[in-house]
Parts: structure tokens; C-alpha cells; sequence
């Protein structure tokens, strides 16, 4: 069954390849020129999400449709909770796919996403984050249902977000995601999903790499949601994920987004402007676009694996803390 899903993923992906810009043309998806922090000057169609949406949806229907394999991937309980995760990625493809063609006020998406989390994290089997586990803290965290509801949500508005405000130039959100998916199948966790997602988003790089296509809202609301729910489901199914991983590897988008919505607020402009002064547009001052990717994946990819696999993670965090504002108060000024 599994080459077979390959198979049919890598013909999907070759048709997406060759006809990626009648696709566009067809859905008149496309990121515009223009703006203070756009730097392309073309139109670049918006499809590296649908290129994802696809080749996922395809291990969906194979799932759907073969009871007994969804037995062996134990990672759904049942068939509706596979049938609710199907719906809800399909869903928060849409949000970003009408963000990208009509441009949803920022305070609007907000909201439409507070609604759709909410029945998702409480119907869904495993999606409630219920303690806090720390690997350098022996006792855990045990938290009550309404806070739990709570935190679950706002992790997941959080990982969106980042995700979303890192998407900012080429590969670095694609690299990033493929690193993330690895993760997982280091881990032994739904080894066919993330292999698909790996052979999309290089399909993607490849587009990317000639200004071809870019994520667009429905490529990285797709990426952050797909990885904050199974981030919560492997953190609920394997006691030794500790919450301090994670953190290592959302770190670097994490407290971009902080930082941006500290300055921002201070500076009475509304919290998600758009705006050049991320991280990444910052080091483009004086980098070309492979230097600043090296230097933004290293800063994830290092700390996180060491961590990982040597833990101390409370270290590896402060040096990641330590390095991200020296790069943001050594480049800014150039």
C-alpha cells in the first residue's frame, strides 16, 4: 500500500510541477508586487500549499478506505477522528487559500480560527494538551480541562502565527518544514504522511527556487496546523517527548513573532503589520538569501537535535536566545 501512495504522490507531483502556472492562472492565485516588505517583481503564483493539500489528501483517502491500515499507523483512535482530522486540514487550507485570493483582515482570521479550534481540539481523540512535561523537571504538570482547552488553543493560534510571519523568503519555511518532518519520522510516527510531505515540499523547493510558486497563507496555515496536531499527538501517545523539544524547534519563529508584536504595539501599529523587520529581513541586509537560510536553519537545526538527543535543552534555549538577538542587534543596524 505504501508504494502505491508514493507512486500515485510522485505522478501527482510531476503534474503539479509541469502544470503549476495554468493551475495558478485557473485559480487566479497569485502573490502580487508590491507592499513595504514584498521584494519579487513578478506576479509568483500561490501553490506550494495546494501542492501539499494534495499529496496529503491522498494518504486521507487511502486511510479512508483501508480500515486495517488505519489500525497498524495507531495514531487516530477511530474513524472519526481520522474522518475530523480530514476535515479539519481541509479546512484550514481553505482559511489560507481565501486569505491569499481576497486578503481576510488579520483580526477576522483570528476569530475563524478560534471558532474551528475549538470543537476540533475537543472532539478529536488526543488533541487536548493535559500536563506539561519537562525533561529536566521530574514532576509534571497537570492542568484542568477549561485551562487545558485554553492552552491548546492558543499553542496552536501561536504555531499558526509563527509559521505564517516566517514565511517571509525563499526555502526558509520549505527547509524548515521538511526538518519538522523528519522529526517525525526519526520518531517512527506516521512514517507515509511525512514521507509524501517531504516529496511535496521538495516538489515546492524546486518551483521556489525559480520563483515559480511561493506558500502563500494556504501553504504555511496548512504546514502550522498539520504540525501543531501532531506535535500535540505524539506528545500525548510517548511519554519521552518532552514539551522542552518542541519548544527548541519553534523557538527561532517563536520569538520572532514576540518580538515583532512587542515593537509593533509599542509603536501603536496594529500587531500584525506587515512589515521587513524580521529576522530573516534583517540579515538580508548584508547576506544573500543562501547565507541568511543557513544561518536561520542552524540556529533551529543545532540547538534543537542537541537537545534532542543530549538534553540540557534549558542550554541549547539559552544559547539560541543569546545568538537570535545578537544577529537582530548586529544586522539591524546595517
Amino acid at each position: 500500500m505504501n508504494v502505491s501512495i508514493i507512486v500515485i504522490s510522485i505522478i501527482i507531483n510531476t503534474l503539479l510541477f509541469l502544470y503549476n502556472e495554468k493551475i495558478a492562472s485557473l485559480l487566479r492565485l497569485y502573490d502580487k508586487p508590491g507592499g513595504n516588505r514584498k521584494i519579487h517583481k513578478l506576479n509568483v503564483p500561490l501553490t506550494g500549499g495546494l501542492i501539499i493539500f494534495l499529496n496529503i489528501t491522498v494518504v486521507m483517502i487511502f486511510l479512508l478506505v483501508d480500515g486495517s491500515y488505519l489500525k497498524k499507523i495507531n495514531i487516530f483512535d477511530d474513524k472519526k477522528d481520522l474522518i475530523i482530522f480530514t476535515l479539519s486540514f481541509m479546512l484550514f487550507f481553505l482559511i489560507g487559500f481565501f486569505d491569499d485570493k481576497y486578503e481576510i483582515s488579520a483580526n477576522k482570521k483570528f476569530l475563524i480560527m478560534i471558532i474551528f479550534l475549538i470543537p476540533i481540539i475537543i472532539f478529536s481523540e488526543d488533541l487536548l494538551i493535559r500536563e506539561i512535561r519537562l525533561s529536566f523537571v521530574d514532576s509534571k504538570y497537570v492542568l484542568p480541562t477549561p485551562i487545558s482547552i485554553f492552552w491548546t488553543v492558543l499553542c496552536f493560534l501561536l504555531f499558526i502565527n509563527a509559521t505564517n510571519m516566517f514565511d517571509g523568503i525563499n526555502y526558509q519555511t520549505g527547509l524548515f518544514s521538511i526538518y519538522i518532518s523528519i522529526f517525525f519520522l526519526i520518531n517512527n510516527f506516521f512514517l507515509i504522511l511525512f514521507i509524501l510531505i517531504i516529496i511535496s515540499l521538495l516538489n515546492f523547493l524546486l518551483l521556489n527556487h525559480k520563483n515559480k510558486s511561493f506558500l502563500g497563507d494556504n501553504g504555511s496555515v496548512l504546514l502550522a496546523f498539520l504540525f501543531g496536531y501532531f506535535f500535540i499527538k505524539i506528545y500525548n501517545q510517548e511519554t519521552d517527548i518532552y514539551s522542552d523539544y518542541i519548544f527548541l524547534i519553534m523557538f527561532v519563529p517563536g520569538i520572532d513573532l514576540m518580538r515583532l508584536f512587542i515593537t509593533r504595539i509599542l509603536k501603536g501599529s496594529h500587531p500584525f503589520t506587515a512589515d521587513r523587520n524580521h529576522l530573516h529581513h534583517i540579515l538580508l541586509r548584508k547576506n544573500n538569501l543562501i547565507t541568511v537560510n543557513l544561518i536561520v536553519q542552524s540556529l533551529i537545526i543545532m540547538p534543537s537535535l542537541g537537545g534532542y538527543y543530549f538534553g540540557y535543552t534549558y542550554l541549547f534555549l539559552s544559547f539560541q536566545f543569546l545568538v537570535y538577538f545578537l544577529l537582530i542587534l548586529s544586522f539591524r543596524k546595517v
